[in-house]
């Protein structure tokens, strides 16, 4: 209840009080049989009647003489006064500090001593009126002195009543005096203005308690059975005479003949139906508020917010569902024992801070139930202001259980950061845990290596056993490469067949070489897959941060490089990358001299990678691939050498070269009686350029025999788009020799749809950048479906580059793309073994 409303309601009780209590100080001194009986009865008075906390009067010395004998038995003894007092039985005197005064009887009788916890300044009310009672009181025992109490006093008396009626008359509170039949005798005129009622109005109505609730008997027969000196308070519903309802609280006294007999009752009323509104309106916010503290499926608790005493004084129902502590249990600990002795957590250092400064908080933090098991609590922590908004009495903190959420959210991380077979580190926390190595190292002076493992004909498990196998042998490979390195160091799957290790503070290369060979001995013990033991070997490629590159690109491309030379020296075994295996194994200048002997001297040589209809899984062409197979270095991979054939311009020699021959490998798998596979051919974007473009490959045509249509001519995205006018001249060209024409590597440049449908393309190829993780990647997954939805839309064929797992080849055939190729179907390989593939394809196509 607001601080307003508590004051008015103790102002009126203590007004209403002091109307009550005349009557009784009346008879008081009129009546009483003696002195000492007066005197004690009078101190009774103001405390039982009128709130007073400790009323006393004191008699001087000289006065004894004066009084009847009576007083002798009936007093209090000392050296100085005789002594009469009265206290409140709440005892609160000692402990409590209040308001006091001390009035001076008349003629030197002695003193009146208050003592309230109200004010006692002279402007109030109460402290005129003491001082009239002190002078009534002087004397009434001035009175009792002489043979005769019926003189003096009652005169005086008397005048002093008409001060009291005319109190009463204007009194702000309504005052109403009936007879025990309940007519009206007297009212007031704050009564006749709450009520509307004039004494002539209502003479005949039994106000005090004809109210029309149906308690009029009961209520009657409760005010006529009051004695002297008791009241009955309370609230009534009362009925105006508009007819209007009002709340009053009404306090009802007896008024006593000189027999004792009660000859009237006296009422004092306030209108309290705006208060009783308010309060009912607190009391139902209240209410609501609790309900909701109870209610909360958020646990509630609410402590103290001293420095040295953050004890909880309340917790709800949730609280206990959620850490299995009963409120007994906890109130008057401090919460902190729901982190236990897991202190190191940063949400802490938040939270300790808040309660420090007095402001709210939000921290996620760990802690445990009362049978030790560990829940994530969301905890908000508010400080709770007193009614001034000054200063912080408590705090409110809200205990959220969103352990549900926390270890969802941890396992999405996890398959978004991890292969969903093996739970190895995927691709892409991969080049965050090899860019973290070498920021470490680069700092400690160390040397972080990269071991890029393939196994040694995998698919033959998967062709001879089944997938299912092969996804056992590859699990199994999974954890004996984790036993094989330590804690700090990374195990990760690129995909297929294909895993990669991040070694970690190491000294020197030797170590790296300990570690790969241990990893060649653990994967030499037999696999046992359904009673089956099976054997698997790796060629392991290695190369080391800094002494072959500053970067993880780098660094994987080498080892990758220096793995393949381990393939095309028997396998199984571990080789270091050596400046030797890349571009930098000869000069430039003896770079560009090589690249001329290579071709006079017929170094190179074509691979050719399966292209399979989806559908299908029939191989129906496949992409040729330049390989330079140098005589001192080995097997030389495009990237070390096409940058600098394009920038010395001998990748136009280069780029016919690799037409003709794909042309001649066409014609002779036919008279091995192959069927007409179509062929793709990359083409450089110099090539592309070339005013007499589709002359040079007409003649190339003619020259071998081979048929047009039989062939795909692959540009990028990048060479188109430069020129659009000369490009769309160049593609018309080649379009009328009858040869296919693709889009490569789409996806990656700028291409503008307007211009895709100007240009007379007939394939779409999707760049191996976006199927690389569409089977754990939503964004990579929405782009190639985009890209095949768009290419069907346009009639064109789709191809996707780069497959290597299961689940990627049925997400394309869900998107309904058309072609796809990659290492899942089988690696890039030379003229006889891929037509020996495709021999051995149509055998079984037969067979069945």
């Amino acid at each position: 209840m607001p601080t307003d409303s508590i004051s008015l309601t103790q102002e009126s009780s203590r007004l209403d009080a002091w109307f009550l209590t005349l009557g009784n100080l009346s008879h008081c001194l009129w009546y009483s049989p003696s002195l000492s009986a007066m005197l004690q009865d009078f101190c009774q008075i103001l405390v039982s009647k009128a709130g007073y906390l400790s009323v006393a009067i004191d008699l001087q010395q000289d006065t004894q003489n004066d009084v009847q004998s009576d007083v002798q038995s009936d007093v209090q003894h000392d050296s100085q006064q005789r002594l009469f007092r009265v206290d409140a039985d709440d005892n609160r005197l000692p402990n409590s500090d209040f308001n006091s005064l001390e009035i001076a009887l008349q003629n030197g009788l002695g003193t009146l001593g208050l003592r309230a916890d109200f004010a006692l300044s002279p402007d109030t009310d109460a402290y005129q009126l003491l001082h009239r009672l002190a002078k009534e009181l002087s004397n009434a025992i001035l009175a009792f002195s002489t043979t005769s109490i019926a003189a003096s006093p009652h005169s005086d008396l008397q005048d002093d009543v008409e001060i009291l009626v005319l109190a009463m008359a204007q009194s702000p509170f309504a005052i109403v005096i009936t007879n025990i039949q309940g007519q009206l005798a007297y009212c007031n005129a704050s009564f006749t203005a709450m009520s509307g009622y004039t004494l002539e109005d209502a003479r005949d109505i039994a106000l005090l308690w004809s109210t029309g609730d149906g308690l009029d008997e009961a209520r009657q027969s409760q005010f006529l059975a009051l004695k002297p000196g008791q009241q009955w308070e309370g609230e009534i519903l009362s009925r105006r005479k508009d007819n209007s309802l009002c709340w009053e609280r009404q306090i009802v006294s007896p008024l006593c003949d000189a027999t004792g007999k009660i000859s009237h009752l006296v009422a004092v009323k306030q209108d309290i139906n705006s208060s009783k509104h308010q309060f009912k309106e607190v009391e139902q916010a209240l209410l609501l508020r609790e309900q909701a503290l109870v209610s909360s499926s958020n646990g509630i608790m609410i402590t103290r917010s001293d420095e040295s005493d953050h004890s909880i004084v309340y917790v709800n129902p949730a609280f206990s569902r959620i850490t299995g502590y009963s409120a007994e249990e906890v109130i008057g600990r401090e919460g902190r024992f729901l982190v236990r002795d897991d202190l190191q957590q940063a949400g802490l250092n938040e939270i300790r801070s808040a309660l420090r400064e007095r402001r709210e908080a939000q921290a996620l933090l760990r802690n445990y139930r009362k049978d030790g098991s560990q829940f994530w609590n969301e905890l908000h922590i508010s400080p709770v202001k007193d009614a001034s908004g000054a200063s912080t009495t408590h705090f409110v903190s809200v205990i959220n259980d969103v352990s549900e959420r926390v270890n969802y959210q941890k396992e999405l991380e996890f398959q978004a950061t991890h292969d969903s077979l093996t739970g190895l580190a995927n691709r892409n926390l991969l080049n965050d845990r090899i860019t973290q190595a070498i920021a470490w190292a680069k700092r400690q002076d160390q040397t972080v290596a990269l071991l890029l493992l393939d196994l040694d004909h995998f698919k033959l498990i998967n062709d001879g056993s089944g997938h299912g196998t092969g996804d056992i042998v590859l699990k199994e490979v999974a954890r004996r490469l984790s036993i094989c390195v330590r804690d700090t160091d990374t195990v990760a799957r690129l995909g297929g067949d294909e895993f990669v290790i991040i070694l970690t503070d190491l000294a020197n290369a030797d170590e790296a070489n300990l570690i790969a060979e241990k990893v060649l001995a653990a994967l030499s013990k037999p696999f046992q897959v359904e009673a089956h033991n099976m054997f698997v070997t790796a060629s392991i490629g290695l190369s080391l941060y800094p002494r072959d590159g500053e970067n993880g690109e780098t660094l994987l491309r080498y080892a990758d490089i220096a793995m393949y030379r381990v393939k095309e020296h028997g396998r199984n075994s571990v080789r270091q990358f050596i400046p030797e295996m890349g571009v930098t194994a000869i000069s430039r200048l003896n770079m560009e001299g090589a690249l001329r002997r290579g071709l006079d001297r017929g170094e190179f040589v074509l691979h050719y990678q399966a292209k399979i209809d989806l559908r299908s899984h029939k191989i129906i062409g496949a992409e040729a691939l330049v390989r330079w197979q140098h005589p001192q270095i080995g097997l030389i991979h495009p990237i070390e050498f096409i940058p600098l054939a394009e920038e010395t311009g001998l990748i136009l020699p280069l780029g016919e070269w690799v037409l003709a021959e794909a042309c001649r490998q066409q014609i002779a798998w036919q008279k091995l009686g192959l069927p007409a596979l179509k062929l793709a051919i990359n083409m450089s974007s110099r090539q592309f350029r070339q005013e007499d473009l589709s002359e040079r490959v007409a003649a190339i045509f003619s020259a071998t025999g081979a048929q047009p249509a039989h062939f795909i001519l692959e540009l990028t995205e990048s060479m188109v788009m430069q020129d659009v006018e000369s490009t769309l001249v160049t593609l018309r060209a080649l379009k009328n020799l009858g040869v296919a024409l693709s889009l490569d590597d789409f996806g990656t440049g700028y291409s503008s749809l307007s211009y895709l449908r100007k240009f007379p393309i007939d394939e779409l190829k999707i760049d191996k950048s976006f199927i690389n993780d569409i089977h754990e990647n939503p964004d990579d997954a929405a782009i190639a479906s985009a890209i095949v939805a768009m290419a069907l839309s346009l009639g064109l064929q789709v191809v996707a580059e780069g497959v290597e797992t299961k689940e990627q080849v049925e997400l394309l055939l869900g998107m309904q793309c058309h072609q796809v190729q990659g290492y899942y179907f089988g690696r890039p390989m030379d003229a006889n073994s891929f037509a020996n593939r495709v021999q051995s394809s149509l055998a079984g196509e037969r067979d069945e």
